[in-house]
């Protein structure tokens, strides 16, 4: 194989995985913003912290805080955060400020950047890296010689 064709796949394949991961990065950006032009605001409270360990995980697990909140006619609304961390980022009883959609109040979040950002910018991220990666060999191939 010549240099030049494994830079083509070398950057065709990172080219194309960046390319993917920048559109559904793009994508959780997409969906994030929609949801907070519509999204009010409301108190809330950590009332557990949800423990799931993983098969990878030797130690503790990763905690999930588990929220509860009040709509305007008064029903109560639990939910559980999006992100979990490990140690837990929350305390029971520590109060937290909810954003829901008040046509689906159960698909709540926490205003933070964590349950609102962190998959956009993760896969936006990664996605530009690969891109960038990628993109580089494929962009050296047409420059003359």
């Amino acid at each position: 194989m010549s240099d030049r064709q494994f830079l083509w796949i070398f950057g065709g394949i990172f080219a194309g995985v960046g390319a993917i991961f920048l559109a559904v990065g793009l994508g959780f950006v997409h969906h994030t913003r929609t949801f907070l032009a519509t999204a009010v605001t409301a108190p809330g409270e950590v009332i557990a912290l949800e423990r799931r360990r993983s098969s990878q995980s030797s130690g503790g697990g990763t905690y999930y805080p588990v929220v509860q909140f009040q709509l305007p006619n008064g029903e109560r609304v639990r939910f559980e955060g999006q992100v979990g961390s490990a140690p837990p980022a929350y305390q029971e009883g520590q109060r937290v400020e909810v954003l829901y959609n008040p046509e689906q109040p159960r698909s709540a979040r926490i205003r933070s950047f964590l349950e609102l950002w962190f998959l956009a910018t993760l896969f936006t991220g990664m996605g530009g890296l690969f891109l960038l990666i990628g993109g580089v060999p494929l962009i050296s191939q047409f420059r003359p010689r």
